[in-house]
């Protein structure tokens, strides 16, 4: 839609009906394999990398916070 050339479609609404009336259901997931393919890497990466830090910060504040902190933590 932010690409067409003149007044192609009224709304999203519209774009909608008429990519599934030319193209068919499957048309709005064009890009989601492609999408997925670059997400998902990122996505696992990114949450490994978050419970690795709290499994550190949790061990690290074992060692270095005082025992009567760590009662109320």
């Amino acid at each position: 839609m932010y690409n067409q050339d003149g007044n192609l479609y009224k709304g999203i609404f519209d774009c909608l009906s008429k990519t599934v009336k030319t193209e068919g259901v499957l048309a709005i997931y064009k890009g989601f394999l492609p999408h997925l393919a670059r997400i998902l890497p990122h996505t696992i990466l990114t949450l490994s990398l978050a419970e690795q830090t709290n499994k550190l910060m949790r061990k690290f504040e074992a060692r270095v916070l005082p025992s009567s902190i760590k009662n109320n933590v």
